[in-house]
């Protein structure tokens, strides 16, 4: 919140703390109404020695600029992870169509060659398909082999990334492990708010009903 309060001097917004207990769908709630541009944090506590952070994002969505910086004033690690199915080629008109991504930066106190960056890796759908990229430092749990498939979205795939995170002593698809003390942070912009959803709204236009939510996390 103290990082906060100083972003808010330099552009001219208003962000407010809300603290309380929970368990992680008590917790997202909180996050509502999804948005463009995001607007809300969500920090939770997890059985271990993370803290776990989300974002109201819509569509597009970012944690990347508190989970790169902090480690830089905690003096700790962070990690950004994505795991998005791809809906790129939903054709309804209502439909939300995001590129399917899944990756994996982990992020520590010192400048690296890549700012604070320790390792990147991921394999990620654009207009012109699937890329995978590596850089930084091979972690000793990495499954390298793997990046040499020919099929590009079998090089990082979702059980390799849940393999990385619980060599990091995280359970990113247990709901159970996202639990305790909670804090949303809401800023207030001056611009005009974009589009906005709440996650029941979301879920309804991704077509969801056919794929594992817990894999959404």
């Amino acid at each position: 919140m103290r990082w906060k309060q100083k972003t808010d001097q330099e552009f001219g917004t208003q962000t407010e703390g809300r603290y309380f207990i929970g368990s992680l769908p008590e917790a997202l709630p909180g996050l509502e109404p999804l948005t463009t541009p995001l607007d809300r944090y969500l920090l939770i506590e997890t059985r271990s020695s993370w803290s776990a952070i989300f974002s109201n994002g819509l569509g597009v969505n970012d944690v990347a600029s508190p989970v790169g910086y902090l480690p830089e004033v905690l003096k700790c690690r962070g990690l950004n992870v994505d795991c998005m199915p791809d809906r790129s080629k939903m054709r309804a008109k209502d439909a939300l169509q995001i590129y399917g991504a899944i990756r994996f930066s982990l992020y520590g106190p010192e400048k690296t060659d890549w700012l604070n960056q320790i390792r990147y890796v991921g394999v990620a759908n654009d207009v012109s398909g699937w890329e995978f990229s590596a850089r930084g430092k091979v972690q000793p749990y990495e499954e390298t082999a793997n990046y040499e498939n020919r099929k590009i979205v079998d090089r990082f795939t979702p059980d390799m990334l849940e393999s990385y995170c619980a060599a990091l002593g995280i359970r990113l698809f247990d709901e159970n492990f996202y639990a305790g003390q909670c804090l949303v942070s809401s800023t207030k912009r001056t611009t005009s708010p974009g589009p906005s959803m709440s996650i029941a709204e979301a879920k309804s236009h991704l077509y969801l009903q056919s794929i594992s939510l817990d894999r959404l996390i």
